[in-house]
């Protein structure tokens, strides 16, 4: 009997302790446009975005929309060689937002041969109750880690992506 309610003891301390895993990419999911509508005088090669699959309990969401909440993030792609465009419709983004801090997009990685470029001025990737960004941990480490080299096309990065995610159906 003391062996077995020790054992329940240390199995239910371990289950409070425990965080959810919320920067886990296999509940992320991922779909790339390789054409993209721009007015800019310089476009993007392509357009990436990454979906939640798994919901995140939100509350204050849930009983404002009556629905599950699943974070979002997506990014313009652009050439490595576009980097001082890039940085200035970033910056002006991020001036002229009317979101703050985590809320706020304008993001740039840059990954070798490719620079993504979030245009969003407002993020869905915060929680309403605890401010917490589910998406840039999640996003910045898959982007920022592809294997790519200066001879890289779209479809290769794809292909790297689809290595540590699943593209939606």
């Amino acid at each position: 009997m003391p062996k077995t309610l020790f054992i329940l003891l240390t199995l239910f301390l371990f289950s409070c302790d425990s965080k959810p895993d919320i920067n886990n990419p296999k509940h992320w999911t991922y779909e790339i446009d390789y054409e993209v509508e721009s007015r800019d005088s310089i476009k993007p090669i392509g357009r990436i975005e990454f979906r939640r699959i798994k919901s995140i309990k939100d509350k204050l969401r849930e009983e404002t929309y009556n629905e599950n909440w699943y974070p979002s993030m997506a990014f313009n792609i652009y050439s490595i060689s576009d980097l001082k465009h890039c940085e200035e419709i970033s910056r002006k983004m991020i001036m002229f937002s009317s979101c703050l801090d985590s809320h706020l997009g304008g993001d740039l990685i840059i990954n070798e041969s490719y620079i993504f470029y979030n245009d969003s001025g407002c993020l869905n990737c915060a929680g309403s109750e605890n401010d917490i960004d589910y998406c840039r941990p999640v996003t910045n480490k898959i982007l920022s880690e592809l294997n790519l080299t200066e001879n890289s096309t779209l479809k290769d990065l794809e292909k790297e992506i689809g290595k540590k995610l699943k593209r939606a159906k």
